[in-house]
């Protein structure tokens, strides 16, 4: 089956743009525009890139940062998101619920994870409790509130009509509220999990010698500027791949947003 012409439109609008940025980079990088220790040159990142995958970094496999990383992340995504989507499900469904939850929640959401990060070193000391928690908290935060309002979007005629059905409480909520709020959540999921692996470096201030961004700190502080840019390009695939994979889910099990 040949490809539809718009399909065909649309791919060739997503490589052009990220074709033109490297272009960019290399016109600057050979002209000398800026200084190689600011901005390293692709084939210098291309370089530490394959560095990094077959010699490691600081004496540790590319392999032990990677799945350090990806622990920390998938633990902290799985179980705050799975939090954040209950207690805005409930915040939207009962109104004491949502009042218990208001003030605390929008004090919490505004804070930079940055500035949390002496908090959590006080309280949960620098080891994968505080990092994974570090995350958490902004998973939980952002699904919250992409759950409370695609749960409060849902149609007011749609429940009472599925309650004059004889519908009980909590098949109202589980057939219609819930369905309704899906593809909210499915939105609040994806930008939930950008936000973790972009405070994954700040997680990963909190002490040890594992993790991406370990990678990322340990070469911005001996300038080896390559690195940096090899590990942040690393994350973003990271990210690149997993905001994919949601939007495959959401349209094949979320097929009626």
């Amino acid at each position: 089956m040949r490809p539809r012409k718009h399909d065909t439109r649309y791919l060739s609008l997503m490589i052009l743009s990220p074709a033109i940025l490297l272009a960019g980079w290399v016109l600057v990088a050979q002209k000398g525009w800026v200084s190689a220790t600011l901005l390293s040159p692709p084939w210098d990142v291309v370089q530490s890139a394959f560095d990094l995958f077959v010699h490691g970094y600081s004496g540790v496999p590319f392999s032990e940062h990677f799945a350090a990383s990806l622990s920390r992340v998938g633990i902290a995504f799985v179980v705050g998101g799975a939090l954040g989507v209950g207690v805005g499900l409930l915040r939207a469904t009962y109104r004491d619920v949502d009042a218990l939850w208001l003030i605390p929640s929008e004090i919490l959401r505004p804070i930079p994870q940055l500035g949390l990060v002496p908090i959590f070193i006080l309280w949960f000391g620098i080891g994968e409790l505080s990092k994974v928690l570090l995350i958490l908290l902004s998973v939980f935060l952002v699904t919250m509130v992409s759950a409370q309002a695609g749960a409060a979007a849902t149609p007011g005629d749609v429940i009472r009509a599925a309650s004059s059905l004889g519908a009980k409480r909590w098949q109202t909520f589980l057939y219609v509220i819930l369905p309704s709020a899906l593809p909210q959540i499915m939105t609040g999921l994806r930008v939930a999990m950008g936000l973790a692996l972009s405070i994954l470096v700040a997680a990963e201030l909190l002490g040890g010698d594992r993790g991406l961004g370990f990678v990322v700190l340990d070469a911005t502080n001996f300038f080896r500027t390559s690195y940096v840019f090899a590990g942040v390009l690393i994350i973003g695939l990271i990210g690149l791949l997993t905001d994919r994979a949601f939007v495959w889910i959401s349209r094949r099990w979320v097929h009626w947003q």
